[in-house]
């Protein structure tokens, strides 16, 4: 997959729907999550809409950071078979068991990358390091699972700087897109007073980010604040080449047309083609 100069695809999550198998329960109560997105998804014993044609299937982790895909295996592999729905997942720290289980069912993981073992500690509460990370990656592209990392700008409280390591491996793992969301200071956490990444910073991180990856596809994912910084933020990615932004701002349109971009309009996940 190939960036077209000058165009741009909207994402709008129409025909994408989310759900938690494990309802709002999470061992990790990271501190910029503490399960308060977890309260917003659906669950496997709601009915799914026929006009869905892709899960985001996540949830909460266990202590250990495994999630709770292997637990609800036959219920997301009847689904399967119903509906024929497409599956990208969060799968947390798979073992080799569970990737083999998981290439079942799965047709895409969205992969969430750290490079700094600290700020894993500091925000998730696990030990693992970049090593493990990149294991794991292998491990599903061994099992021919699709990756599709994503990157939190701003996950150590607001601050931007293992990020361009992060950038740096992902270039040699030669995924076919990289998502970029960015930190949300959420109410009720315990970074909900840090403050947004500063967006000469995250600019000259999406400049870095569209250089290594120069032939690839480049999208801000769905996680970034709002107000006035969304606004400021998805014309930035506007500006610095991205390919794709979901649930794109008004001004981020205006933009583009204003550049006379090709616009493309999806309605899946980001990640989904």
């Amino acid at each position: 997959m190939f960036k077209i100069k000058n165009s741009i695809q909207f994402v709008y999550l129409r025909n994408t729907s989310a759900i938690s198998l494990s309802g709002n329960f999470c061992a990790l109560s990271c501190k910029h999550c503490n399960k308060h997105y977890l309260k917003h998804m659906k669950t496997l014993d709601q009915a799914i809409p026929p006009h869905i044609k892709s899960l985001l299937v996540s949830g909460g982790l266990q202590k250990n950071g495994k999630s709770f895909i292997s637990k609800s295996f036959k219920k997301l592999l009847d689904l399967k078979k119903s509906r024929k729905i497409k599956f990208n997942a969060h799968i947390g720290f798979a073992d080799e068991k569970e990737i083999e289980l998981f290439a079942q069912i799965i047709d895409f993981v969205s992969f969430d990358f750290v490079s700094d073992a600290k700020v894993v500690k500091k925000v998730y509460g696990i030990n693992k390091t970049k090593d493990d990370y990149i294991k794991l990656y292998k491990n599903l592209i061994a099992h021919k699972i699709p990756v599709h990392p994503h990157i939190t700008v701003g996950l150590d409280e607001g601050k931007i700087h293992w990020e361009y390591e992060a950038i740096d491996i992902l270039q040699k793992l030669n995924p076919d897109k990289l998502v970029l969301n960015i930190l949300i200071p959420t109410k009720g956490t315990e970074f909900e007073n840090v403050s947004n990444p500063d967006l000469n910073e995250v600019r000259k991180l999406f400049k870095y980010a569209r250089k290594i990856f120069k032939n690839k596809f480049l999208i801000l994912g769905c996680m970034r604040p709002y107000g006035k910084y969304r606004n400021d933020l998805d014309k930035i990615a506007v500006e610095e080449g991205f390919d794709r932004i979901v649930q794109p701002t008004l001004s981020a349109r205006q933009l583009a047309k204003e550049k006379n971009f090709k616009i493309e309009y999806l309605y899946e996940c980001c990640v989904v083609d």
